[in-house]
């Protein structure tokens, strides 16, 4: 844990003291206004700070921004979850659908499914156009699926049917989950197999396959994320002396490469990369979309293009992204004994600790070890004593992030590009203000 920073009230001009019955901003005298540029920036580098706490898992990231106003928190978790651009199913074009979900709804869950592929490999639709002005398509900017399912009449048929069917889709050169799950068993067994010393160079170029477009970071964590959900298959229940039912999931998706696509999105078993061992993948191959009945079909395409949160929430890369403000925390009495022992375990677990205390007519004594653990919870506040005890406060320039990727890129990645976002708003409007002047002159 870094360490916590003395709050500065007079970059703020206050700050919040926590009560009862909420928050209360407290002014204190503040800094004079900037009179310049050069001086804002200079009081902005001298306070800033930026600090990676932690990080629960693969797709989850908290991290601590400190000396900055509230306006640029809320612009950065904003774009978070609105601007930065992924890639999504947008246009779907049914074939055939005798089954029991609408086309609509069936469309609605499709464009809902993540897609396990670096956006940034990819353009916007609509920078290239035609001769007429149209947009064009191409493979620089759409991803195209098929899915063409028929339920058999049983369980068996089912079964010899589809893997029927995935042989002439694979002769197509078309890519299935299914594709995906045989190529990870066959890597798995290859590594049962693989003895410590031996010289395979086979193995040797999987693992060391090189990244797409030498984005490693991003490729890594969309190849992390698939190879984790990847046997967690769900199977449907069998209700005997009913119909056969056919559980239609992601797996049934197939990716329909286009141009050069195959070539930058290689199918491979290493991890490394867009895919394990499928190219360009739903994120997860496991989620139900529609269910079928003997001798109903489902057959459409799909095509994926770039977009972002703003035009629909399908487009937005994070489950959540949210900060709170930093608490500061002060005991201003000395807390003993079983008050103390109170506090520590029931009242504010994890934010504070017992000590030895120095005074010869007390056992222990609590001290303040994590202000990071506080949930503003004010259960001490029950306690006249506690309350008379402990001051609590929050910063109002010390902000703690928690970020939530959905997975299809890196939390930190998605952080790099909010930023990047920012920085562009921020000359956009530097260079909408320097036209205004020259008008004006």
């Amino acid at each position: 844990m870094p360490p916590i920073p003395e709050p500065d009230t007079s970059a703020t001009g206050g700050i919040y003291d926590v009560n009862e019955s909420g928050i209360q901003f407290r002014h204190t005298p503040s800094l004079p206004t900037p009179a310049n540029g050069d001086e804002f920036l200079k009081r902005l580098k001298s306070s800033f700070q930026f600090n990676i706490l932690e990080r629960p898992s693969k797709n989850e990231l908290v991290f601590e921004l400190i000396g900055v106003d509230v306006s640029f928190a809320n612009a950065l978790r904003r774009i978070m979850i609105a601007e930065i651009p992924t890639m999504a199913l947008e246009h779907v074009y049914m074939w055939n659908n005798s089954g029991l979900i609408h086309d609509e709804v069936l469309s609605h869950r499709l464009g809902l499914v993540p897609l396990n592929v670096d956006p940034r490999l990819f353009d916007e639709y609509g920078q290239d156009v035609d001769d007429s002005g149209e947009a064009v398509l191409s493979d620089r900017n759409t991803i195209v699926f098929r899915m063409n399912v028929v339920c058999g009449k049983s369980k068996v048929d089912d079964e010899l049917l589809q893997k029927q069917r995935n042989s002439e889709f694979k002769a197509e050169g078309l890519v299935s989950g299914y594709d995906v799950e045989e190529a990870q068993l066959k890597k798995n067994e290859k590594g049962r197999n693989k003895k410590i010393g031996d010289d395979d160079d086979e193995m040797k170029e999987d693992v060391e396959e090189p990244s797409v477009m030498n984005l490693s970071v991003a490729d890594r964590a969309a190849a992390d994320a698939a190879a984790s959900n990847l046997n967690k298959s769900s199977t449907p229940i069998d209700t005997p002396h009913r119909p056969f039912t056919r559980h239609v999931y992601t797996r049934d998706l197939l990716w329909c490469p286009q141009g050069d696509q195959l070539a930058r999105f290689p199918l491979h078993s290493s991890g490394v990369g867009s895919g394990v061992g499928g190219g360009i993948r739903p994120l997860h191959e496991d989620i139900l979309l529609a269910k079928l009945r003997p001798g109903q079909v489902i057959e459409f395409e799909a095509h994926a293009r770039k977009g972002i949160g703003k035009d629909h929430a399908k487009w937005s890369p994070v489950a959540t992204a949210s900060y709170r403000l930093m608490p500061s925390i002060e005991i201003v009495k000395p807390i003993y004994d079983e008050l103390a022992e109170e506090l520590v375990n029931w009242m504010e677990p994890g934010v504070f600790k017992l000590e030895e205390a120095d005074e010869v007519d007390h056992r222990v004594k609590a001290v303040v070890v994590n202000p990071y653990a506080c949930t503003m919870s004010r259960n001490f506040m029950r306690n006249p004593a506690l309350k008379e005890s402990i001051k609590m406060s929050r910063i109002p320039n010390h902000f703690i992030f928690s970020v939530e990727s959905v997975g299809m890129m890196e939390p930190a990645v998605i952080v790099a590009e909010a930023l990047k976002v920012l920085k562009n708003k921020a000359g956009n409007l530097s260079g909408l203000t320097y036209e205004a002047e020259e008008m004006n002159e």
